[in-house]
């Protein structure tokens, strides 16, 4: 049985070493910050990895996060926001869990379907329109 990724595991290596790294990943790809900070991507990384409990996984949610803003010209708010969300959806199922959003909202929009298709294709490949 493998152990819990506690807090303190994530001073120390490989912990440590995985979300510097992500943490990295995101300030290179120079996105707007929208007044986040270092502290705060790494922060985020940190609440990730503790809710995921796998770093290969974490380390697979960031890219995937990462390479969407990237192609969809997000800031680093839209990030944090969406790496939180992947935290909260982990281990829950994705596609239930997006149409329960989608039914339960007040008004259904353009930004609100967008945001539904982007979250619904994170984890396509590119040309894949198997999601939709």
């Amino acid at each position: 049985m493998n152990q819990r990724i506690r807090p303190d595991d994530l001073d120390s290596a490989p912990y440590k070493e995985l979300i510097q790294s992500l943490t990295l990943q995101w300030v290179r790809i120079e996105l707007p910050a929208d007044e986040l900070t270092f502290t705060d991507y790494t922060r985020t990384i940190r609440v990730l990895l503790l809710t995921t409990q796998d770093p290969d996984r974490t380390a697979e949610i960031v890219r995937a996060v990462l390479t969407q803003a990237t192609d969809l010209n997000k800031t680093s708010r839209w990030v944090d926001q969406e790496l939180k969300f992947e935290g909260m959806i982990h281990g829950a199922d994705r596609h239930d869990f997006l149409r329960l959003e989608l039914s339960q909202a007040p008004d259904i929009d353009d930004a609100l379907l967008d945001m539904y298709n982007e979250r619904l294709n994170r984890f396509a490949t590119r040309g894949d329109t198997a999601g939709l």
